[in-house]
């Protein structure tokens, strides 16, 4: 058997609001229609996507989303 090292980002947790913007990412929806649907405000959709991006080390939104589906987050 070989011994595959894990991704670091298999073992990140995110919180459910985190979960919810990228679910919101993942439907296409911009920052600010995302925004309206969770009743907070845009700067908060992107602060919420920047610390998913650094969680899961991608370099933009579409890299988030297909990380995020591989590693079982959404």
């Amino acid at each position: 058997m070989v011994n595959i090292p894990r991704q670091q980002e298999d073992f990140v947790t995110l919180s459910e609001r985190e979960r919810e913007v990228l679910e919101c990412i993942a439907r296409g929806l911009s920052s600010k229609q995302c925004a309206q649907e969770l009743g907070i405000a845009p700067r908060t959709v992107e602060r919420h996507v920047e610390n998913l991006r650094n969680k899961l080390n991608a370099r933009n939104k579409p890299h988030l989303v297909a990380k995020a589906l591989a590693g079982g987050h959404i």
